[in-house]
């Protein structure tokens, strides 16, 4: 059985883990639908001011076709995130997409080149295949490989066909000195993006954390009694049929205390817990641990007959509890449960309720303990 404050623990870093991915997810998106319109732009301006639109008419319309085809894949609806793997493919999906685009761009410049058809736009060409590049590098650092990956598809190939061709070595030059600026650049701004998402995620996971100390018993890893009295107002406040409370009492627990320990007593508690979640879960109660050796449950669309049938489950679950100790010996724990449902002619409110089932509660008591008592 694990403790509830290690299972805090393991939530909440599951829970910082899927907040990261799904915010690379959402940086990633909002990022992507920046650039779409400038690569089919520059790519207009690259054929309106060669010859190419007339010699090469149908490449050329098949170029700028594929590049809006991906640029509108970008504005595709973003699926729901339930857990890191969904996450995870989705950024794959888009990384796919964005480096398709990359690559894209790095072919048709690297043919605008060689293709004499474009001669007049070449430095036109030049000059997308470095600007575009520079924004892809300042855009997409929020994965460096990627990122790196995306620059060089861009870049490479028409730098290769201005090597080949030669002539060009100034140009050649300092297209590589800007590709090394643009290497530094993602490294910089990668650093930048991970330092700033680890802060948030910190910042948000302690607030979560904060928020989960407000509503759970730090012990049992039970709703504690203010967030159990929400719940509890809530439900009766509505006035309808199904609501059901539940209040136990672990029997002679002082005595634990006393006899085994402050350790032993704490094991009881966790394990009176779990065993009350077990029981009241499975019909979407709500449990809680309302003090001491006392714990709650708020049931609702439930009658009667089920709600005993859950309270006498309940009682023997813990009656099977076995608590070891250091010597090898082990003992048990019964309890005493009190339970009834809201009547809206006869319960003026919440609280006529749980005087009545608080009533109910030492009722058992009075009658021997380790039984279920229900209300008139």
């Amino acid at each position: 059985m694990n403790p509830p404050r290690m299972t805090t623990i393991t939530a909440l870093r599951r829970a910082a883990t899927l907040a990261s991915a799904r915010q690379r997810v959402a940086d990633l998106r909002e990022r992507s639908l920046l650039g779409g319109v400038f690569y089919v732009f520059s790519w207009t301006l690259i054929v309106l001011y060669s010859e190419a639109l007339t010699l090469r008419l149908p490449w050329v319309l098949a170029g700028g076709l594929g590049l809006a085809l991906l640029g509108a894949l970008r504005f595709l609806p973003s699926p729901t995130l339930p857990d890191t793997e969904a996450a995870d493919r989705v950024q794959h999906r888009l990384w796919a997409l964005l480096l398709s685009m990359a690559g894209l761009w790095g072919a048709l410049c690297c043919w605008a080149w060689i293709d004499p058809a474009f001669a007049a736009s070449r430095m036109i060409t030049a000059i997308g295949v470095v600007s575009l590049a520079t924004a892809y590098s300042q855009l997409y650092a929020v994965r460096r490989a990627q990122a790196f990956t995306g620059v060089a598809l861009m870049m490479l190939p028409t730098m290769t066909a201005i090597a080949l061709e030669g002539g060009h070595n100034g140009l050649l030059l300092m297209m590589a000195v800007n590709l090394l600026f643009l290497v530094a650049v993602i490294i910089r701004s990668n650093r930048e993006y991970e330092a700033k998402l680890d802060l948030e995620i910190e910042l948000r996971t302690e607030r979560d954390r904060y928020v989960r100390l407000s509503r759970v018993d730090a012990l049992s890893g039970l709703a504690n009694r203010g967030h159990f009295q929400t719940v509890f107002d809530a439900a009766t406040a509505s006035r309808e049929a199904g609501v059901v409370l539940l209040v136990l009492d672990v029997d002679r627990f002082k005595q634990v205390n006393d006899r085994f320990g402050h350790v032993a007593g704490d094991r009881v508690i966790i394990g009176v817990a779990e065993a009350l979640r077990g029981a009241v879960e499975a019909v979407r109660g709500v449990p809680a641990r309302l003090g001491g050796e006392e714990f709650g449950a708020v049931l609702r669309d439930i009658d009667a007959a089920q709600a005993l049938a859950v309270a006498e489950d309940l009682r023997r679950r813990i009656n099977a509890l076995r608590f070891s100790l250091p010597d090898g010996s082990d003992f048990n724990v019964t309890a005493s449960i009190g339970i009834g449902a809201l009547d809206p002619k006869k319960h003026r409110d919440g609280d006529a309720l749980y005087r009545e089932v608080d009533s109910a509660l030492y009722k058992a008591k009075a009658a021997g303990r380790n039984r279920v008592v229900a209300i008139s």
